[in-house]
């Protein structure tokens, strides 16, 4: 801005405020012209520099709130904790997992809370409950207004001997979320769980699927 009042031969007024427009009288044509040129770019600067540190914030806070709904999935996955999973997803939420689709957050809540999926239900018999514990890695997610897409690695252990010392690790994957953002809050719309170790399932061998 300071170059910009420069070559405008211009100065602030008591509030500060530039007004380059007010010199532009009783100069010929052709200044008048590269004086208006100047400070039209300079307005598009000012504000290109103050769009852009918010158009930044809000992205970070989107990314944040989505890693976070992620997070909670995945503490209520391996708590057996059927209402927190199913309120991750929007109430016409899908997951489409190895054993098909489940739609809508009751249905989402019930087959959380029949304990079908429980990798640590078949452990070995031990002086403690044995766990299961998921996990993510890389990720990328692209924000659009109040929607977004994610892709997300995963992986899963248990520690199903009878010792509990023992970790096991299970198979991996990634994610393919479909996200809403409903009154403030991030939802899945859909969540697609590929697995590496199931066929029909698999991703290996075709296209990246990241942006």
């Amino acid at each position: 801005m300071t170059i910009c009042l420069r070559a405008l031969g211009g100065r602030k007024n008591v509030s500060g405020t530039i007004h380059p427009l007010a010199h532009f009288a009783g100069r010929n044509e052709d200044n008048d012209m590269k004086k208006f040129m100047i400070a039209l770019t300079c307005l598009i600067l000012n504000i290109l520099f103050a769009v852009n540190p918010v158009l930044a914030a809000s992205y970070a806070d989107d990314r944040a709130a989505i890693i976070d709904l992620q997070g909670r999935y995945l503490f209520a996955l391996d708590f057996q904790d059927a209402a927190t999973y199913a309120s991750t997803f929007a109430e016409d939420g899908v997951l489409n997992w190895a054993q098909g689709e489940i739609k809508g957050r009751k249905a989402i809540y019930e087959f959380m809370s029949s304990g079908k999926y429980n990798p640590a239900k078949n452990a070995k018999k031990g002086k403690w409950p044995a766990a299961s514990r998921h996990f993510v890695t890389n990720q990328v997610i692209k924000v659009e207004g109040d929607t977004a897409r994610a892709l997300t690695y995963w992986f899963q252990a248990t520690n199903n001997t009878a010792d509990r010392r023992t970790m096991v690790l299970g198979l991996f994957g990634h994610y393919e979320d479909e996200l809403a953002k409903i009154d403030g809050q991030w939802y899945f719309k859909s969540r697609t769980i590929y697995n590496e170790g199931l066929e029909g399932r698999h991703k290996a061998g075709q296209k990246n699927p990241a942006w």
